[in-house]
Formats: C-alpha cells, structure tokens, sequence
C-alpha cells in the first residue's frame, strides 16, 4: 500500500515535467529535445531569484513563468517555426542545439555543481492513509491535478485554446479560416515553457538540479507521455501516475539504484505491445 500511495504522488512529478512536452507534440507533432534543458533552467532561475529576493520557490514562479514564457514564444516564432516547412528533422536537429547551447550557458553561469532550491516543505513529510509521503510530493501532484483541469479548460473552453487545437488538427485549414498559425504555434511552445519552469522548480525543490540532468527528465517525460498517449493531456497524468506507481514499485524489487532499468524497460514494453499509450489517444484532450 505504501508502494501505491507513494507511486500517485510521485507521479505527480512527472505529470508536471511532461505536460509542456505534450503540449508541443500535440499541437505541432514537434518533439522538443529542448525541453529538458527548459525544466533545469526553470529551476535554476527560480535559484536566484530567491537568492535575489529571499522569496519561496513557489512565490519564484511568479517572475519564472513569465520569463519562461518570454523566453519560449521568440524560440519556436523565430527560430523553429521557419524550419517547419522543411520537415519535420529540421525543427527536431535544432532543439537538439539549443539544448546543448543551453547546457553549456547554464554551465557557465552556474557551474556543475548540484543545487536544490531550499524549502521547508523540501524536507517535511504529510501522513496519507497511514502512510508518511514527502509533502512536496503532495505539493507537485496537486499542481499537477490544477494544470492538467486548467490546460483542459483552456483548451476546449476558450477561443485561444480552439485555435491550438485548429491549428494541431489542420494547421492549412486554420490558416485559411484567419487562425495566425505561426502565432499560435510560438504560443503553444511559450506555454510549454511555462509549464515546464513549474516542473523545474518542483524537481529543485524535491531533488537536485546540474546543467546536464535535464536528458535524464527529459527522458522520463518521453516515457510519461508514451505511456499515456502522444499529445494526449488527460493521458500524460495517466502515464506520470503509472510511472511514479511503477517506479515505486521497481525500487522496492530491485532497490533503488535500478529505478531507471525499471522505468525504461516500462518505456520498450509500452512502445513494443501497446504504442498507442494507455489512454491510446493522439489528440489534445
């Protein structure tokens, strides 16, 4: 039972690293291979702005997100959208490069050091059941309940959020019904970094950041929307708490020094018997 309880919260961890990574998939079929480096730098900026400020990690995210954001639109409208028409390795190969160039620019600000983004609720645990669970864990599963409802409201309730999923059905159909494509689609990667910056400031907070841990998230995202259905929202919270219950379950097996044979063997089982994901749905929902 512990396995259990433990697994959901924890996948709530992923839920919020992989939401940003369906996001981009779902709307442009864009695999981001940026978007680990988009979570460490999240979590790296949420460092020293509560160095700056002496603020809470999550007050941070109140200057993060919006940096995040900022970020993330000139990205995709300037960089990556101008490669689209060419295919899709074109875009790809560049996310590739900004990940490296911002794996070395994240090395020379902050060096290899490890950092952890200090909290009180880093450290503390909550009974659940009676069953003792990191508080953060409770923290990360909650935002990730509130962005997976607020995403899916977004996305089926308001004219922007119809215009994402226009653009991700039938991006030359939109385009001729007045949809700015090339605008929607730097919108949709700016908000992908927004979510991610939450992802990075949660894994600061839970674990600990260096400039090159973001392939090994970015890794684990992949797995969390693989198994819950490429560019399927409802279906990344499925795959986060299936990886966290499954995670949980493979430590306490094997031990915890085999967690990632057991996250990435799930990941090959799931593309081998059932690549459709287990929510099997390829649309934003």
């Amino acid at each position: 039972m512990g396995d259990l309880i433990n697994g959901i919260f924890i996948g709530g961890v992923y839920t919020t690293v992989a939401l940003g990574l369906t996001l981009v998939f779902g709307v442009m079929r864009l695999v981001n291979l940026a978007h680990g480096e988009l979570l460490v730098a999240g979590g790296f900026l949420a460092f020293s702005v509560v160095g700056w400020l002496g603020v809470d990690p999550l007050v941070a995210l109140v200057i993060v997100v919006p940096a995040a954001i900022a970020v993330g639109y000139p990205l995709q409208r300037f960089v990556l959208t101008p490669l689209m028409p060419h295919g899709m390795e074109a875009p790809l190969v560049a996310t590739f490069g900004l990940s490296v160039v911002a794996q070395m620019g994240l090395t020379l600000i902050y060096t290899s050091d490890p950092r952890s983004l200090a909290a009180p609720y880093g450290e503390t645990s909550v009974g659940v059941l009676g069953e003792e669970v990191r508080t953060i864990f409770v923290i990360a599963l909650a935002a990730a309940l509130v962005l997976v409802v607020g995403l899916h409201l977004a996305l089926t309730r308001t004219r922007t959020g119809r215009a994402l999923r226009a653009a991700a059905e039938r991006p030359a159909v939109a385009a001729t019904m007045g949809i700015d494509v090339a605008h929607v689609y730097a919108l949709t990667f700016a908000l992908a970094a927004g979510l991610a910056a939450v992802g990075g400031v949660i894994i600061g907070v839970a674990f600990s950041l260096t400039p090159t841990t973001g392939m090994s998230w970015l890794l684990r995202g992949f797995t969390v929307i693989v198994l819950g259905g490429m560019g399927s929202i409802w279906g990344t919270l499925a795959g986060g708490l299936a990886l966290g219950i499954a995670q949980q379950y493979g430590a306490s097996a094997f031990g915890p020094q085999y967690t990632d044979l057991v996250v990435f063997t799930l990941l090959v089982a799931v593309l081998v018997l059932r690549p459709q994901g287990l929510v099997g749905r390829r649309a934003l929902a």
